[in-house]
């Protein structure tokens, strides 16, 4: 049980049972009964009682962990039993009754004595007087709460006194309990929330089990076993979390009810089932502390991922453990390495071709510079039968249609070209090194100046782009990037050297982190690459880059203490094919390592777990490596064969090594092939 786990059992916590009286010496409740205990009723002096049924209903709330019979919801709770029984009832079916005098005169005992959760297993027909209420609203102001049965009657709303529930004077102070049975389906004996919806629920009433003695027990059916279930329920709340009230602990257990019947509140099972589980979780906003005195929103946000070059380096430690507050003010234990989630696996499928069309304008100006202006948009197709991108695949692309527009000038000596797209379509710079690094930036603009010097071409590239993921809004301008390069081509090959910058406001390198959540990481990267192609024998050639970053970030609750270098690498063999291979026009061998983090150190100060829940706020620092705990290496093999009827069909063999840089990842492998004509 998940109040259990998390070490609440009642202690220390004294529940008043309204009842029949309990059976002092009954085994499952040895040690539970407070010596306070008593018969309320003058002159009598009898507090074990004749009947039964408030030991039953105590048992339900309190039995002991002791190896037999059953275990009470709020086992080491403290029972204080008020015996208010009387002999005199007026309905000769009854055989317990009560006056609602000594009612009155039980709940005021059981505010004396500590009681901070009453039981009322009882109900009637109608208002139980003014002695009553005064006392039900004395007990309600010195911060008592109630849980009360809603009757056996089968009738559309509850009984009194659990209909007080619904009373304005005591609304909020008052879960009035319906019963369920093993199905989670209403009893078909209980009473249903009716005018008290707003302040019921319901709780296993259908063959409960109690008043074991070691060697035998009971079985019972009624609200009167329901009610004691959600007081057990109030009494771990109280337990576990010292600072609650008592009408938060009711507003929990109602707000955090599991829904059954009608969606929403009913008039069946008003606000739902009992479910503790739910009500020791975190509800509403959670927020962790933070050293400035601040309060830092730590809820995982839809669809947000830290840039895989950093793989489980959130996940594989322990220094984020910290504590955080819900909605009621509740401490709980936060790990806020798993709110920072892993990237998605990239998708090993091919992508599925968009046709466009496109529309070209060329000018000659009387300078002799060229402009031409080149638009693209789709054409009319069937719906495909594989999504083109998911969410998980490529969480920066909307619905949008595949379109795109590009603006060439050459002058000489010097072109400019503009690009904008949409839809996932790709930017016609990504070419020479430095890719691996702009690529993260996933831009759907960029711009390119260059400089034809012979053997030698200069280029000053800018672009970024807009994010957006499922269920978010779209994040405008959330990375740029810029880059310089200076190439050099000649006979036997090129080389490509790149300096460059990355800048990105919701996470480092390829991260999505939304930019008004807490756990935002805003980010700039500068790096460096070299890449090049050289010729190695007829029909091969050998290709290769290298590249390297510093990543620089500081975010409210996480930074790192010196930049973090990372680095990526890709080397290919282009040959020709053999002869058995039909069709083949060339292969490709291709070794590479995606952007991963190498070195770097995350801190963050943090608050303490405290060693006791009212213990004082302490807060400090915590470091940890954002290097992952493994390497990704990708091994690829690529063929490209022209068919008889023209077409050409693309194959692909792939295999990754501690995929997502996890160490003891399992080999990934995917074949894919592709075939296309031109037409």
């Amino acid at each position: 049980m998940t109040a259990w786990n998390a070490g609440a059992t009642g202690a220390g916590i004294t529940v008043g049972v309204i009842d029949s009286g309990v059976q002092q010496d009954q085994p499952d409740l040895a040690g539970r009964i407070s010596p306070l205990s008593i018969d309320i009723v003058s002159g009598r002096n009898a507090p074990n009682g004749t009947d039964n049924h408030g030991t039953f209903v105590a048992g339900v709330l309190a039995a002991g962990f002791n190896g037999f019979g059953t275990v009470g919801v709020a086992y080491n709770s403290t029972v204080l039993s008020i015996r208010s029984d009387i002999s005199d009832c007026t309905d000769p079916t009854d055989t317990v009754c009560f006056a609602s005098t000594d009612l009155a005169r039980s709940i005021d005992y059981a505010v004396a004595n500590g009681a901070r959760v009453i039981n009322l297993s009882i109900g009637g027909d109608g208002r139980l007087g003014t002695s009553f209420e005064n006392a039900l609203l004395r007990a309600i102001n010195a911060g008592a709460v109630f849980a009360i049965s809603s009757g056996n009657s089968t009738a559309a709303d509850p009984e009194y006194p659990g209909r007080y529930a619904s009373d304005a004077r005591f609304a909020g102070a008052i879960i009035v309990v319906g019963a369920h049975d093993n199905a989670n389906q209403i009893a078909s004996f209980s009473n249903r929330a009716g005018v008290s919806a707003a302040n019921f629920i319901s709780a296993p009433g259908v063959d409960i089990i109690s008043r074991c003695n070691g060697t035998s027990c009971f079985r019972g059916s009624g609200t009167s076993f329901s009610s004691p279930a959600v007081a057990g329920a109030l009494a771990l709340l109280l337990d576990a979390f010292p600072n609650l009230t008592g009408r938060q602990a009711v507003s929990l257990l109602l707000a955090t009810a599991r829904d059954a019947g009608d969606a929403g509140t009913d008039a069946v099972y008003g606000k739902g089932l009992l479910d503790i589980a739910r009500a020791f979780a975190p509800v509403g906003t959670t927020s962790s502390p933070s050293a400035s005195g601040g309060q830092v929103q730590v809820a995982t946000q839809p669809g947000s991922f830290i840039g895989k070059a950093f793989g489980d380096a959130m996940v594989g430690q322990t220094a984020l453990a910290t504590i955080s507050y819900d909605s009621y003010n509740r401490l709980f234990r936060t790990d806020l390495g798993g709110v920072y989630p892993s990237a998605p696996r990239v998708s090993r499928q091919p992508g599925t071709p968009v046709s466009l069309q496109s529309s070209a304008v060329q000018i000659a100006t009387p300078s002799g510079a060229t402009l031409s202006l080149t638009t693209s948009a789709p054409l009319p197709e069937p719906e495909p039968v594989v999504d083109r991108a998911t969410p998980f695949t490529a969480p920066w692309l909307g619905a949008e249609p595949p379109r795109e527009a590009r603006l060439n000038i050459v002058a000489g000596r010097y072109g400019f070209s503009a690009w904008q797209g949409q839809g996932g379509t790709r930017s016609p710079f990504r070419s020479g090194s430095g890719d691996g690094f702009t690529a993260l930036a996933n831009a759907d603009h960029a711009m390119r100046g260059a400089v034809d010097l012979g053997a030698f071409t200069l280029t000053g590239e800018t672009g970024g782009g807009d994010r957006t993921a499922l269920l978010r809004p779209v994040e405008r301008d959330a990375s740029s990037y810029a880059r310089v390069a200076v190439s050099w081509r000649g006979r036997e090959g090129s080389v490509n050297l790149s300096l460059g910058n990355l800048d990105e406001r919701l996470g480092p390198l390829g991260a999505y982190l939304p930019s008004r959540s807490g756990l935002a990481l805003p980010s700039h990267t500068r790096f460096g690459t070299l890449g090049g192609e050289f010729a190695l024998w007829k029909d091969a050639s050998l290709s290769g880059e290298f590249g390297l970053g510093r990543t620089a970030l500081n975010g409210r609750l996480l930074s790192l203490e010196s930049d973090a270098l990372s680095s990526t690498w890709r080397t290919a063999l282009n040959t020709g094919c053999p002869g058995w291979l039909p069709g083949c026009l060339g292969l490709t061998w291709e070794v590479s390592q995606p952007v991963r983090i190498e070195s770097g150190t995350f801190a963050a100060e943090l608050a303490d777990v405290p060693l006791a829940y009212l213990d004082p706020v302490t807060f400090s620092i915590r470091r940890f490596s954002a290097a992952p705990s493994g390497r990704e290496i990708n091994y690829a093999v690529r063929s490209q064969h022209a068919l008889p009827d023209g077409s050409v069909m693309s194959l692909e063999a792939v295999a990754i090594q501690q995929e997502q840089h996890r160490r003891g990842a399992p080999l990934g492998f995917a074949v894919l092939g592709t075939w296309r004509r031109i037409l």
